[in-house]
């Protein structure tokens, strides 16, 4: 019995294995994203059934695996399979993987009392709901551990942290993305951080997540409102009539109206992305969470002294090269007429010779940038005038504007400077006004930034790098903390999207939560590839000599431009000639 019980702990000790570190990974048919907080609560319950009488260990371990697909946290029959005593030890949200198919895994018995089981993984959710994408064909490998009970089969121990495998058609229905939400230090506004979530009680759930500090990848740029230590009353949020009721336990709210104000924010814009959840009561120690003119649940950011959002009030439109000229794009326009202006444009533009490359324009189109020549510096383009921007770096990538008016790119500078920003309010003909001032990061010490891209909000920023040697191709997501002026003065610490590329150039926002570049994971052939801020990544249809990607709005709008000077718009899963290029640039942000 002792050396049985040995045996059973050793078992227990194989860890879940991903076999490559890592959002639900898809090289294979394109399929629309998700949007966060989208999921809809499940309609149907769905219950599988306990452990059959005389099942065998395998039969065991298959439906212990099935019946943790329940809906609504209903794992007793899951439990079933498990002895008293695993029972009691199994978190069915601690590890969760995501399958990447709905295929059956592949059952294994090692011994009368141990069975191993591997399936195709897409990705893990740990237990705070992060999700990490595995490389494409990676396989996921549990060995479980099993003992006789009354003469039946029972498992007494599973891998170490193992929560849960859930088969892709199931996965819409079971976890889906929702975003968490803390106070920029920059602006009246919010911050997302997106985590992935069971379906099952998720008021209580994202409601205690908001608990959490600040992610260290938005340190500095983003703040909590909430106490420290705080929790939630009886770990519960009750919604009667579509209102959460919140109920802190804390006796630390720091002091102030906009520290109210700033509480109510985030749990009101983080629970009412729950369907059945339109406004939210706050309470800490069973007193209402009080602010001046307001009784009664909040339902909006306008009731506790937050700004709308800003409507998009640029009138940029985004602008073609072919060859040096540069004019406005018009989509509309077919791939016949592509090239042949019928008419001035609004805005004109100069001219930009080819060997200026990667270009970029400005949040109110009145500027462009380029890579110069000789791949050392930046230069820019007001009117007729070329400026170039005073030496900061070898090796530069590709500029970026953002929309509080500085111009982003990656360099190899002094030391452990690889970032830099010029203040494109000044004037561009003075030097020391138009100087690059470096971003401290010292996680890009040693690396050389192809690209770094500021989302519209300007409090997160998404840089593409590599290794000196051009290996380790990789896109990171940090918090920008700002200074005086609201000039960028360092980047947090780096939360990596996606995997690790084989290859990876451009990079473009195609809204709040997605980006897009063109990339190869693990020796595919390059691709479009979509990533998501909450870890997905999506591989959309080949294009032979993609080396450019942009947008003229969300990802519908997606554009392609080829090593050979020709613009692909997308329609439908399929990439369509549009005329040619050389570049496609689209306001900052």
């Amino acid at each position: 019995m002792r050396a049985r019980m040995a045996a059973a702990v050793a078992a227990a000790a194989t860890v879940l294995a991903l076999s490559g570190c890592g959002g639900l990974t898809t090289y294979g048919p394109v399929q629309s994203g998700r949007e966060v907080g989208s999921g809809e609560a499940p309609q149907v319950t769905v219950v599988f059934p306990g452990p059959q009488q005389g099942s065998t260990q395998e039969g065991i371990v298959r439906g212990f695996l099935r019946a943790g697909a329940a809906s609504d946290g209903a794992y007793d029959n899951a439990r079933k399979f498990l002895t008293t005593a695993a029972s009691e030890r199994w978190n069915p949200d601690e590890t969760i993987v995501l399958l990447a198919s709905d295929e059956s895994p592949t059952v294994r018995q090692v011994d009368p009392a141990t069975v191993a089981v591997t399936a195709a993984a897409a990705g893990t959710v740990d237990a705070t709901g992060r999700f990490t994408a595995a490389d494409p064909g990676s396989t996921v490998t549990a060995t479980f551990s099993l003992t006789p009970v009354n003469g039946q089969w029972r498992i007494d121990a599973l891998p170490k942290g193992f929560g849960r495998w859930i088969a892709a058609g199931d996965v819409a229905r079971l976890v889906q993305p929702f975003a968490i939400h803390y106070v920029s230090l920059s602006r009246r506004a919010m911050v997302p951080d997106v985590r992935w979530f069971p379906l099952d009680r998720l008021a209580p759930r994202l409601a205690k997540a908001q608990l959490d500090p600040v992610p260290d990848y938005l340190a500095g740029a983003a703040v909590s409102a909430v106490p420290a230590r705080a929790r939630l009353l009886g770990d519960a949020v009750s919604v009667k009539d579509s209102v959460a009721s919140v109920n802190l336990i804390s006796s630390q709210l720091a002091p102030g109206q906009a520290t109210r104000q700033n509480l109510w924010a985030q749990f009101v814009t983080t629970l009412t992305q729950v369907p059945d959840v339109s406004a939210v009561l706050l309470a800490i120690d069973g007193l209402p969470v009080d602010l001046d003119g307001i009784e009664g649940p909040v339902a909006s950011l306008a009731q506790v002294g937050f700004p709308a959002p800003a409507p998009d009030t640029s009138t940029a439109k985004p602008v073609v090269r072919r060859g040096a000229d540069v004019t406005v794009f018009d989509p509309g326009v077919n791939a016949q007429e592509q090239g042949r202006q019928t008419q001035a444009p609004a805005t004109t533009y100069p001219a930009v010779p080819a060997t200026f490359t990667h270009l970029a324009l400005s949040a109110d189109g009145s500027e462009l940038a380029a890579i110069d020549p000789d791949g050392d510096g930046i230069s820019r383009w007001r009117g007729d005038n070329r400026y170039e921007v005073p030496g900061f770096g070898r090796d530069v990538g590709a500029p970026a504007y953002d929309r509080r008016g500085f111009l982003w790119a990656g360099g190899v500078g002094r030391g452990s400077d690889r970032l830099f920003v010029v203040d494109v309010r000044a004037d561009p003909a003075d030097p020391r006004a138009a100087a690059a001032t470096p971003v401290a990061a010292d996680w890009l010490a040693g690396r050389r930034v192809l690209e770094a891209r500021v989302a519209s909000d300007g409090d997160r920023v998404a840089v593409l790098s590599t290794r000196a040697d051009g290996r380790d191709v990789r896109v990171d997501l940090a918090g920008i903390s700002r200074g005086e002026g609201g000039r960028p003065q360092r980047l947090s610490a780096p939360l990596r999207l996606g995997v690790v590329f084989s290859s990876a150039q451009d990079l473009v926002w195609l809204d709040d939560e997605t980006l897009a570049t063109v990339a190869s994971v693990g020796g595919a052939p390059v691709r479009p590839t979509i990533l998501t801020v909450g870890g997905e990544l999506r591989a959309l249809a080949e294009v032979p000599g993609a080396i450019r990607v942009g947008t003229t709005g969300g990802e519908r709008n997606l554009y392609v431009v080829t090593s050979q000077g020709r613009l692909l718009s997308r329609v439908g899963t399929r990439w369509v000639d549009s005329g040619p290029a050389n570049d496609l640039a689209a306001p900052a942000g």
